[in-house]
């Protein structure tokens, strides 16, 4: 087997598991990020030293696509490690794909994968401070001076973003809809499609976006079904154009940041301190409870504080 029937026998598996991936209802940036990994693999494939084939793969082959990625994707130095470990994951669906599908032979590539694992560091993840979400806040309520749509429209992202741990692409999909007071009337309840296209939600205090609420319906009579996202020519915002708004608040209020995600960090971070983790895996949508205990990091004093008092055994 040539190079090239390997890489088209690859670009053939990956195209059936973008199928597959579709009819699973994955989103179009989660297919869209298997893709590319597909599509490197298969170059990498067309320049490799060695003669590839089912039958030969090794770990080595793997290690030297990762390098071939650091190298394409990062001039500066290596990828993060987390980024490595996407790919790998990336690779390990699609060979157990090969393996389920392929009709001329019994493939078993778990030898491949088996003993690949590039150790995370500890990541602990950035937030704004209490100074500078004062002066972001402080900045945003003085847009509130002129009954303008988009000023009120980018408090209110800012805010479900800031207050209710929502991700770029959650906040930019949020309708009046979806937005609803709870039945004692202290919070509203957020309902949205999450990551993976999962059903979730979260809550945000009355106070902190009524305002916002009741400009959208008896000022600017936004209906029901209209994305708060909404631009001034009349379509939806996209996660580019959230990225430049943000970025432009942070300038406008002097605060030396950047970029989107800061503000799902800093909610979470605040969060972490007022529920218990299960809770904030929720109200955060993550998958795994390891991926949240991230923003959990007691010091000393929290540990000796939480054990003041404790009994073990009611001695």
């Amino acid at each position: 087997m040539t190079n090239t029937t390997f890489c088209q026998q690859i670009e053939t598996y990956a195209k059936s598991l973008q199928t597959k991936l579709k009819i699973e209802k994955k989103s179009k940036n989660t297919i869209s990020s298997y893709m590319q990994t597909y599509k490197s693999f298969i170059e990498f494939c067309k320049q490799h030293y060695k003669e590839l084939s089912f039958q030969n793969l090794r770990e080595d082959d793997i290690y030297a696509f990762i390098e071939y990625k650091s190298a394409t994707m990062n001039k500066q130095g290596d990828i993060a490690t987390s980024t490595a470990n996407g790919i790998i994951s990336h690779l390990k669906r699609l060979f157990k794909h090969i393996e389920r599908n392929a009709t001329d032979e019994a493939y078993n590539f778990d030898k491949v994968f088996e003993d690949i694992k590039l150790k995370q560091p500890k990541r602990v993840p950035k937030g704004i401070d209490g100074k500078e979400v004062k002066k972001i806040l402080t900045y945003l309520e003085s847009l509130k001076q002129k009954e303008i749509f988009t000023n009120f429209r980018n408090i209110m992202l800012f805010k479900l973003m800031l207050f209710g741990g929502l991700r770029a692409s959650e906040a930019v999909s949020i309708k009046l809809s979806d937005i609803n007071l709870t039945e004692e009337g202290d919070l509203y309840k957020i309902t949205f499609k999450g990551k993976g296209d999962k059903s979730r939600f979260t809550y945000i205090d009355v106070d902190a976006i009524e305002d916002e609420i009741n400009m959208f319906v008896n000022v600017f009579k936004l209906s029901k079904d209209e994305f708060i996202s909404k631009t001034s020519t009349g379509k939806h915002m996209d996660r580019i154009q959230l990225s430049k708004m943000v970025n432009s608040v942070y300038k406008r209020a002097d605060v030396d940041i950047s970029g989107v995600h800061i503000l799902r960090h800093t909610a979470a971070k605040k969060l972490k301190t007022q529920v218990p983790l299960e809770v904030l895996k929720n109200l955060l949508g993550h998958s795994s409870i390891e991926t949240t205990s991230i923003y959990i990091n007691p010091t000393e004093d929290m540990v000796k504080k939480q054990m003041s008092g404790v009994k073990l055994y009611g001695l």
